[in-house]
């Protein structure tokens, strides 16, 4: 229902205050706007109400006029009026029509009046149902009004979140060029440095060609004063007489006889050397053995003489290399060592006057093994960089660049075209100098860290990280005996196994410094006890004599032993 605001009794009520009447004007305009749906109801149920008003008064009336002429027709009745009077008789007959007609006004007053309150009764139900509605239209609104309050605080902090988001954005981008500024500056700095290094290294080939030529020059210096001392020495010694012995002239030790071999496993440490100021790394006896060479992190080659009367003398040093020598190897002539480097090359040096001759450069990597093939004048290197590479020293240039697809940790030649090389994937490679790809390949159980082939070409010794030493039978590519021991234990990556002289026994040290000798008959280790504990750290190489009478062994602690029960 429409609400009206109801006068105060209060003498203050004629100056409402301002809350007051903020309060009468809200509640104006919303009894307008929620009695706007109602309006018809309430006209309706007015009309209703005032009709049934109207209809009540009428009722009454009627009801009265009925009650006097009842009481009219009992005066006429009890006057004792004439019955047979016709006047009397037509009067009271038409005072009864006349109270039907008020009786069945009455009754339809009251169907009307039933009417009208059951039409009132429906009004209210309306009524109801309409502020039931209204009030689930309130309680949407103000669930409306709600979310549109939430909605409108999402959308501040959304553009919030924008204007932070773009302040972030606009940071990023200032940083961004400034960094696109610092690289293009830095971009410009090593170009320039890169120049500056390229310069350098031309400088330092300059230097290094320079720094060669000095020590050819003292080398040859030193040969001429050596040969100008010997030339004296034999023209004092042509100056007095001379008996000749015949015996003396047919001694066989004054003619190159090849070594007679007899396999014996020594057992005594004859002679320890502090051979390098560092790690010693590589070991081998010339072909001869007359000498033998070791190369050490000290990025020297030294060569020892054995046979004095002091045990084996250092008669030289061949310098030149600028990182750890990793591998030697004498040439079948004995008359050229080559030795492999990390500095990513390979140098050859001649032993009689112990000049470098030859540097060989071309790899990526560290140069971990080099051989001689067939002769003096070839040589095979194998790198940290995947390739093997065959080098002519009479071109003093690098003939053919073989791919191997894995480092290259040793490598041996037979025949004068043939390779065998172990790697850093666990294989072994079997290539063919003729041909770009490997003609087979063995794969192992762990990385190879070297290689040794037997004097009759036809077996090959590979030692492994896995602790094993394995021969393989290069005919038939297939391993014929495997060699193990409780304690052994491979030390490094470029630990070397050697065969015996006879191809009886293998030979290889331990990480504990003990010196195992194999035999490949039985796969035992022979006369172990007697030679295992004189090195005090890792075994890294080790040689046999080619008489195979003595054995060297080198350390990670300076130290080389020579092996010998003579």
């Amino acid at each position: 229902m429409p609400l009206t605001p109801r006068p105060s009794s209060s003498p203050h009520s004629l100056i409402p205050e301002p809350w007051k009447s903020d309060i009468l004007i809200k509640l104006g305009r919303r009894n307008r706007v929620e009695g706007e749906n109602f309006k018809s109801v309430f006209d309706a149920y007015g009309r209703l109400f005032e009709h049934a008003d109207s209809l009540k008064s009428q009722s009454i009336q009627l009801n009265l006029q009925v009650e006097k002429l009842k009481e009219e027709n009992l005066r006429i009745a009890v006057r004792g009026g004439d019955a047979g009077d016709p006047k009397a008789s037509e009067k009271v007959a038409m005072l009864e029509q006349k109270i039907y007609r008020l009786q069945e006004e009455l009754t339809d007053l009251h169907r009307k009046k039933g009417d009208n309150a059951q039409q009132l009764v429906d009004m209210r139900n309306q009524l109801q149902e309409k502020e039931r509605i209204l009030l689930e239209k309130d309680r949407k609104i103000q669930d409306q009004e709600a979310m549109i309050y939430t909605t409108k605080q999402a959308i501040k902090q959304s553009e919030a979140a924008v204007l932070e988001l773009e302040r972030s954005n606009q940071l990023l981008k200032d940083e961004q060029q400034a960094l696109h500024i610092a690289y293009c500056s830095m971009e410009e700095k090593f170009r320039k440095m890169a120049l500056e290094n390229q310069e350098l290294i031309d400088r330092w080939l300059k230097l290094k060609a320079q720094e060669v030529d000095r020590m050819n020059q003292e080398a040859e210096a030193s040969a001429r004063l050596r040969q100008r001392s010997m030339q004296h020495d034999i023209l004092e010694a042509a100056k007095e007489p001379v008996n000749v012995n015949l015996d003396n002239l047919l001694r066989l030790d004054e003619f190159s006889v090849p070594p007679i071999c007899c396999v014996i496993i020594p057992s005594v440490a004859q002679r320890k050397i502090d051979a390098h100021e560092g790690e010693v790394n590589a070991v081998r006896w010339s072909p001869t053995g007359r000498y033998f060479a070791t190369g050490g992190a000290d990025r020297k080659v030294k060569l020892w003489e054995t046979g004095g009367p002091s045990g084996p003398e250092c008669r030289g040093i061949l310098t030149g290399s600028n990182a750890a020598v990793m591998s030697v190897e004498f040439d079948p002539g004995e008359s050229l060592v080559v030795g492999a480097s990390n500095d990513f090359a390979a140098r050859v040096w001649t032993i009689s006057d112990q000049r470098l001759r030859h540097t060989l450069t071309g790899h990526s990597g560290k140069v971990l093994s080099c051989k001689f093939i067939s002769g003096p004048n070839r040589v095979v290197s194998g790198s940290h960089d995947r390739t093997l590479k065959l080098w002519d020293l009479r071109s003093r240039a690098c003939e053919k660049t073989i791919f191997a697809g894995s480092s290259c940790n040793d490598l041996v030649v037979y025949g004068s075209q043939n390779i065998i090389s172990g790697h850093f994937d666990k294989k072994i490679r079997f290539w063919d100098t003729r041909s770009d790809n490997s003609v087979n390949e063995l794969l192992l159980q762990g990385k190879i860290t070297s290689l040794d082939l037997s004097s009759d070409g036809f077996y090959l010794l590979s030692c492994s990280r896995d602790d094993l030493l394995r021969v393989i039978d290069v005919r038939m590519n297939q391993v014929t005996v495997t060699l193990a021991a409780e304690n052994f234990k491979v030390g490094c990556d470029w630990s070397r196994a050697v065969f015996s002289p006879d191809g009886q026994y293998a030979m290889a040290g331990s990480n504990d410094g003990n010196l195992y000798v194999f035999n490949l008959k039985t796969g035992q280790v022979d006369n172990v006890e007697k030679i295992l504990k004189e090195h005090p750290t890792t075994i890294t190489a080790c040689s046999w004599h080619p008489q195979g009478n003595q054995l060297l062994s080198c350390d990670r602690n300076k130290k080389v032993i020579l092996w010998s029960d003579m």
